[in-house]
């Protein structure tokens, strides 16, 4: 079954795992379309090399408008991927709103246009709406589209939703996505000793951290108001604020917490290279994202919630968009936009003894790994599977017409 998947983001060796999954899945005959080099969060993200046992072909694409989110567009590699690939199946890993979206289905259209698109979504709250983008050009993009594909796989539930509202009628299937659950799970605990002895982090100190974007929406100024209220009281006066990241709200929040009288228990790192992030996970006691919606966006999912969970730490999460449906049982979970409710979540998370605790945390590893990118495969591979058989029985009855 030859499949051609397709997405910017495959630069990129972390995110690549989806494809090296699917690309060992007896039957999957796969090659993969990405970019040269793309920028994330204005971070240059070029091209990482390839594992030398990689199960699929590979096409490299020029593109324009690098980070620009959805705006992104080939320059070269389309014609040559469908080429090389000449797939019975196109795995679309791209909104149906973006530019790559309505590029490559030009591109299958020329060179397959018979075959199936099956696509993956993040979006879970419109795809009529967009406010924080070009919204009509967007909305009609994904009006050209979305009838032009046949199965839809979203990371969240209220995706089907959103795409029943916007009029894809077609097979959907809630998939969340996929994370290297190992790293996290496994890895050298002195690195994270290290981490915390140098920025002067006591053994019996608890470590409460977020790790991401420092963005309004990101909710951290909750967390540093809860803390701020937590360091008020004599028990909990052992707690350190680990913040890993940068953002347009960086300033403001460390402003913030020096005038909440917290600046001497916040450590700081700005963002830190993707095969750093272990490391920094498994130096936290607690991780905390206090998300928020604001306009069109809410959480979508929650990839450090997954990492901390594989890690063994507790998770606390708002209840925002994926959130709650990422963590279930598997942590805690308080009103969205409530310091009051993060500050007793974090209370409870921080008095929480054994056999609560341990129970707690094996819950979490089970729920980690319900999000490893294997399973992640084989979800993706049904969905290929069934459009595939579809199409070849469809195929068989013309034949015998």
């Amino acid at each position: 079954m030859r499949t051609l998947i397709v997405n910017s983001m495959f630069a990129s060796a972390m995110y690549r795992r989806c494809a090296e999954e699917l690309g060992t899945i007896p039957g999957m005959e796969l090659t993969m379309l990405t970019v040269r080099e793309w920028r994330m969060n204005a971070r240059p993200m070029p091209f990482e090399p390839l594992s030398p046992d990689a199960m699929y072909g590979t096409v490299i694409g020029n593109v324009g408008w690098k980070g620009f989110e959805n705006r992104g567009f080939y320059t070269s590699g389309l014609r040559r991927a469908f080429q090389r690939s000449r797939p019975d199946v196109l795995f679309l890993m791209e909104e149906p709103f973006s530019i790559f979206a309505s590029q490559v289905l030009l591109a299958k259209s020329l060179f397959a246009p018979r075959i199936p698109v099956v696509f993956f979504t993040w979006n879970n709250l419109s795809l009529t709406t967009f406010d924080y983008r070009p919204s009509i050009f967007y909305r009609t993009v994904a009006r050209h589209t979305l009838p032009r594909m046949d199965y839809a796989l979203t990371a969240n539930a209220a995706g089907v939703e959103v795409l029943r509202q916007a009029g894809f009628t077609k097979p959907v299937r809630i998939i969340g996505y996929g994370v290297d659950t190992e790293i996290f799970r496994t890895g050298e605990q002195d690195r994270s000793l290290e981490i915390r002895r140098r920025f002067g982090i006591e053994p019996e100190d608890a470590v409460i951290g977020y790790i991401g974007r420092l963005l309004e929406m990101k909710g951290v100024d909750l967390l540093i108001e809860a803390l701020a209220c937590l360091n008020s009281e004599q028990a909990f006066k052992r707690i350190k604020l680990l913040l890993v990241g940068s953002g347009e709200a960086e300033q403001s929040l460390l402003e913030l917490a020096q005038k909440r009288g917290i600046g001497s228990i916040v450590r700081h790192v700005p963002s830190v290279a993707p095969g750093e992030v272990a490391d920094y996970m498994r130096a936290l006691d607690i991780l905390v994202l206090p998300s928020r919606r604001q306009g069109m966006w809410a959480e979508q999912f929650g990839r450090v919630l997954v990492e901390a969970m594989a890690a063994g730490k507790i998770v606390i999460g708002s209840f925002s968009g994926a959130i709650p449906e990422v963590v279930r049982n598997a942590g805690f979970i308080f009103p969205e936009n409530d310091v009051k409710g993060l500050t007793s979540v974090i209370k409870q998370a921080l008095t929480l003894r054994s056999p609560a605790r341990s129970e707690l945390l094996g819950r979490a590893r089970e729920r980690a790994e319900y999000f490893s990118w294997r399973r992640f495969a084989n979800d993706a591979f049904e969905a290929i599977s069934f459009l595939y058989e579809n199409a070849r029985l469809r195929s068989e009855r013309k034949r015998s017409e």
